[in-house]
């Protein structure tokens, strides 16, 4: 009876969830900025680009599978505590305010919920077109001949982006998503490093410059595909 007491009263720390929250957050961070740097190899050509994808699918072995169950379980998690601290923020004020004021809080952390939300719609999005080619089916069966002789065969990546990205209303979804990724960021980081212990009045307005300096820089490498292939400088 005490331990599940005690296992209750962990699972509905606040200051628990933030940190569980954090954590994963940094990790899904990580994943984020190697792959918007993966993406920026579009611009190196068809050749290096298939190589770097056949790499990640083939290359790393099983490897590649301890780094999805990682991602797997850092998103549920992310989630899980997202959605806890929101009930329990509203469990802590039970009766609504007649009249909002908003002092320290912005319009990113205010929505963070509901962007944290687009952008798992969107993650879900993604799978289903370049990972289970489920949107886009012709352009996900293209493949190559590479190696030693042309003897091999690879899935043409390069190809399926281009094809997939020279969809307008395709590239404006992904434009408008990492929009929301980058929105969603500003105050995710800046929140993660409080949460950790890095905050206080010296630190919070760096964290603040920085949170946004890293939002903006994984903003733009992953707008990078879909706006090259737009304005015709990935082909």
């Amino acid at each position: 009876m005490k331990l599940r007491k005690k296992a209750n009263s962990i699972l509905n720390s606040t200051i628990v969830n933030k940190v569980i929250m954090a954590v994963t957050g940094f990790i899904l961070l990580a994943f984020i900025t190697g792959h918007a740097l993966g993406n920026l190899q579009l611009y190196l050509g068809k050749e290096a680009y298939n190589t770097y994808a056949h790499f990640l699918q083939k290359g790393i072995g099983e490897l590649i599978w301890v780094i999805r169950i990682t991602i797997i379980i850092s998103i549920v998690l992310h989630i899980y505590t997202s959605v806890k601290l929101k009930f329990l923020n509203l469990s802590a004020k039970p009766k609504k305010y007649l009249i909002k004021k908003y002092v320290k809080s912005t319009i990113y952390s205010r929505n963070m919920i509901y962007t944290g939300i687009l952008i798992f719609l969107f993650l879900v999005y993604h799978l289903l077109h370049f990972t289970l080619g489920k949107i886009m089916p012709s352009a996900y069966g293209q493949f190559e001949n590479y190696g030693v002789m042309n003897l091999q065969v690879r899935q043409d990546v390069y190809q399926m982006v281009v094809m997939g990205f020279s969809n307008i209303w395709i590239a404006l979804s992904y434009i408008v998503a990492v929009s929301f990724l980058g929105f969603h960021l500003t105050h995710s980081l800046q929140s993660g490093f409080q949460t950790l212990g890095l905050g206080g009045d010296k630190f919070t307005p760096i964290a603040i410059y920085i949170s946004r300096i890293i939002a903006v820089i994984i903003t733009v490498m992953f707008l990078a595909a879909p706006m090259g292939v737009i304005f015709g400088l990935i082909q």
